[in-house]
């Protein structure tokens, strides 16, 4: 009973330390753990952009089967951002994907009050680029070049290497697929506008 008494302080302090103003929550990548190799350096990026930012990875099945996983790790993704929105009612977030982690984002149910706190969407090698799949959040248009620049109006970015196999039509190059690592620094243009 005094453990208890004495740690509901801590607990109530970390919730408070976890409302950041930005929560960048990403979705790895097939057979990814954690961040992976692109929420990492794509983490690190934000923090230094936006000071304060957290990262929240999500944690779902990365094994090599894209239909149950990835509805599966849409749930997830939808609960948790449903959770942190209800600790944290000012936070915004910034939603990443990587991979079958953008196939994540794709299916990813939110209520228009939680898309309203969206503050924007990137997507790395994103094998559904090119079909027509609902976005988790209502935006004028995907900037599918995002390298080029981006307009205020913009928050959903799309980021496919030449040649990548699985967002470049007829593409065939695996390198470029594992190249996003080196890619954060494109992400400024995108979050500014947040």
């Amino acid at each position: 009973l005094i453990a208890s008494a004495l740690s509901a302080p801590v607990v109530e302090l970390e919730a408070r330390q976890a409302c950041s103003a930005f929560k960048l929550v990403h979705v790895s990548g097939t057979t990814e753990i954690g961040l992976g190799t692109v929420g990492t350096p794509l983490s690190i990026a934000l923090a230094a952009a936006v000071p304060g930012t957290t990262t929240k990875s999500i944690t779902y099945d990365t094994s090599a089967e894209y239909v149950v996983t990835v509805a599966a790790g849409a749930a997830i993704t939808a609960s948790y951002i449903s959770s942190q929105a209800a600790l944290c009612p000012n936070q915004r977030f910034i939603l990443s994907g990587y991979s079958k982690g953008a196939l994540v984002l794709h299916s990813t149910t939110l209520s228009s009050s939680l898309k309203a706190k969206v503050a924007a969407v990137l997507v790395f090698g994103d094998p559904a680029r090119n079909i027509n799949r609902p976005w988790p959040i209502n935006s004028p248009s995907v900037d599918l070049k995002p390298r080029g620049g981006s307009s205020n109006s913009q928050n959903i970015a799309s980021f496919c290497n030449f040649g990548d196999v699985f967002c470049w039509p007829l593409g065939a190059n695996l390198l470029a697929h594992l190249a996003y690592p080196t890619d954060g620094r494109y992400v400024y243009s995108v979050i500014w506008s947040c």
